[in-house]
């Protein structure tokens, strides 16, 4: 009992512990340090009427339109986390497997909701490529699926034909469930791979796709906590009938209407441009200073490897208050990786500095 406690303490760790009280933040993948003023000033401008109870009538509307599937295909969400807690309740999952190394609250959230996951472990050896027909062999009969893409914390991007063959009707259980994070594919390096407009196609059988999703990385929200899931009109409806009343607050829903406008889509395309080059320099450097990077990366974020990743992220937090995130909480990976988050040449700068010096000194 002690030990699965420790693991879930473990798998429940998040990159803003990492973060709290550093100088420089490379641990948490949130793309600005503040929402753009369009934003801001929205969420301003909903402080005099909040007085009243929220109605997500309008904001849900808008980025139903915004994604291009029905309004009622769609459900807003407290952030991403209680869209997984939703699903995880959805029904009582029989053989639910979790594609790890990912994102560690879908399979949480299972556990807690009493389920008991099966994990299917990626290649590193192929750069964590996602085979469907392999992930089919070895869970045949896996009634509910649980992938991200692109996936944190490899960074990851897995084509949406290779997704979607694991609810190929011809090679999957008719009552498949499966459920894709998208939290940071409008930043990846190819949002055409999203699935969202499969999710809310019929399926043969109870088959069905569902798609989180997440406005807090891309527009600096992470405090606001504005996410969404799509999927099949009935289960939708299903999984709102099951939500808390109010869950999204009126702030969360002011930015939400911000950003489905011309300018918050501007500025989400200028961030994944952005992020794009960012997390491309980034490979490079570190692959310069010596670490490995397995993939370029697809996402705003990198994973790399060292033998001593561990005193390397301890030293750089304690004498050069930069902080990147421990990845040995992400199941199947140990204490010699490190994910850091895409940001600028000039923060990027002082990483390689602080890296370089770390492993110049001679160790004892």
């Amino acid at each position: 009992m002690t030990t699965a406690r420790t693991e879930q303490a473990a798998l429940a760790h998040h990159g803003d512990v990492d973060a709290r009280g550093a100088r420089l933040d490379l641990a948490v993948n949130v793309a600005v340090p503040e929402p753009p003023a369009f934003v801001a000033e929205a969420i301003g401008r909903e402080v005099a009427r909040l007085s009243a109870y929220p109605d997500p009538a309008s904001a849900n509307a808008a980025l139903a339109e915004d994604l291009g599937v029905p309004a009622e295909c769609l459900l807003l969400t407290n952030g991403s986390a209680e869209a997984f807690q939703l699903v995880a309740r959805l029904r009582r999952w029989r053989r639910p497997v979790v594609v790890e190394p990912q994102f560690t609250e879908p399979g949480l959230e299972l556990v807690a909701a009493g389920a008991a996951p099966a994990w299917h472990a990626l290649d590193e050896g192929t750069g964590w490529t996602l085979d469907a027909a392999l992930l089919g062999d070895r869970h045949p009969d896996a009634d509910l699926v649980v992938v991200g893409n692109p996936t944190n914390p490899t960074s990851r991007l897995h084509p949406r034909a290779e997704l979607l063959g694991l609810v190929d009707p011809a090679t999957t259980p008719d009552d498949r469930v499966l459920l894709v994070d998208e939290a940071f594919l409008d930043v990846s390096t190819d949002p055409a791979q999203t699935v969202v407009a499969e999710a809310v196609a019929d399926r043969p059988g109870e088959r069905a796709v569902l798609v989180t999703g997440s406005l807090t990385k891309t527009y600096g929200l992470a405090g606001v906590r504005a996410g969404c899931l799509v999927g099949p009109a009935p289960l939708v409806a299903l999984l709102a009938e099951r939500q808390v009343h109010w869950s999204v607050n009126s702030l969360a829903l002011a930015a939400v209407l911000a950003v489905c406008t011309p300018q918050g889509r501007a500025f989400r395309e200028a961030q994944r441009e952005r992020l794009g080059r960012n997390a491309a320099h980034l490979a490079a450097t570190l692959r310069e200073l010596g670490l490995r990077v397995p993939v370029d990366p697809d996402g705003p974020f990198v994973l790399a490897h060292h033998p001593h990743a561990e005193q390397l992220r301890e030293r750089l937090r304690d004498e050069h208050g930069i902080a990147v995130r421990r990845a040995d909480t992400f199941r199947g990976l140990d204490p010699t990786w490190i994910r850091i988050a895409a940001r600028d040449p000039e923060q990027v700068a002082e990483l390689a500095d602080g890296i370089r010096t770390i492993l110049q000194e001679p160790r004892p």
